[in-house]
């Protein structure tokens, strides 16, 4: 009897030693996910060096953008997290994806390493919009339907 009982608990301990844990991991209301001010205005190099290197680079030339005339340089890093445009040789439109563990708040400027300001235009359904912050021109955050950011879109001198 004794050598069932002791088979029993090992294979319960065996069993549950290879339970995978799910726990969400735990989100800091004072998490920075990229300081707007380390990148922004910066060459292509020194943002390399912030980032690492680049998954991907593509000429940009759209033609209602400043890179219409003047090729711009994309680059895509982190697996698309980050995707920056060059315009005159300096990082100036930052997109920042995957954000949707944060929520849709104005507080959550403190993401991109800004302090917490008014914002000039919110919408609660689609985007918060902030001018002249930081020296940076505009940056803007969207919802993705259901109250999260779904990515932030920064344009750091040009309109």
């Amino acid at each position: 009897m004794k050598k069932i009982v002791f088979s029993f608990i090992i294979i319960i301990c065996l069993s549950s030693c290879n339970q995978v844990r799910t726990e969400k991991p735990i989100i800091s209301k004072n998490q920075i996910v990229i300081n707007l001010k380390n990148i922004a205005g910066k060459r292509k190099l020194d943002v390399d060096k912030i980032l690492g290197k680049p998954d991907n680079v593509e000429t940009f030339k759209e033609s209602s953008t400043p890179c219409k005339d003047i090729p711009c340089e994309k680059a895509y890093y982190q697996k698309d997290k980050f995707e920056i445009i060059f315009i005159d040789g300096k990082a100036d439109w930052i997109t920042v994806n995957d954000l949707s563990q944060y929520d849709f708040d104005e507080e959550n400027i403190k993401l991109l390493g800004l302090s917490i300001a008014t914002p000039d235009f919110k919408n609660p359904q689609d985007v918060i919009r902030w001018k002249n912050i930081e020296n940076i021109n505009e940056i803007n955050i969207f919802n993705d339907g259901s109250n999260k950011i779904s990515y932030a879109y920064i344009k750091v001198v040009t309109k």
